[in-house]
């Protein structure tokens, strides 16, 4: 998906950040995912950008009494970083999050990277909380 993002498709920044999350929660939020990947296998359904985007996606998963509470950022995609960013959902390495943003552009660490065997390594280097 990342190389897809980076190399083949025109005019799209990808970012990547560390999340804060633990291990234990890393793995809950992984088998949320599979979960959600097989219920469309079974029962497929409309992308809708607005009301059932990635973002909007990801935050359904969790049990309602258990989500982060609402944001209109969860809405706009490109927005979501800067809200982790102030809900501390993110590595910062104590950056201001405009030069978090900036250093989290992985663009031309992936193009320079496309046929690289260590290609995730590679687009992780100088990353804060890499």
């Amino acid at each position: 998906m990342v190389r897809v993002r980076t190399n083949y498709r025109k005019g799209e920044d990808a970012y990547l950040y560390r999340t804060t999350a633990g291990l234990a929660q890393t793995r809950a939020r992984f088998l949320e995912y599979i979960g959600s990947i097989n219920q469309l296998r079974e029962t497929p359904r409309w992308y809708n950008a607005v009301a059932t985007n990635c973002t909007t996606g990801i935050r359904s998963q969790h049990p309602a009494a258990e989500r982060a509470p609402w944001d209109w950022r969860l809405l706009v995609n490109g927005k979501a970083d800067e809200l982790m960013y102030e809900r501390k959902a993110i590595e910062t390495g104590g950056l201001p999050f405009v030069h978090l943003k900036r250093r989290a552009l992985i663009n031309s660490a992936a193009q320079a990277a496309n046929h690289a065997a260590d290609f995730s390594a590679r687009i992780r280097e100088g990353l804060p909380g890499m």
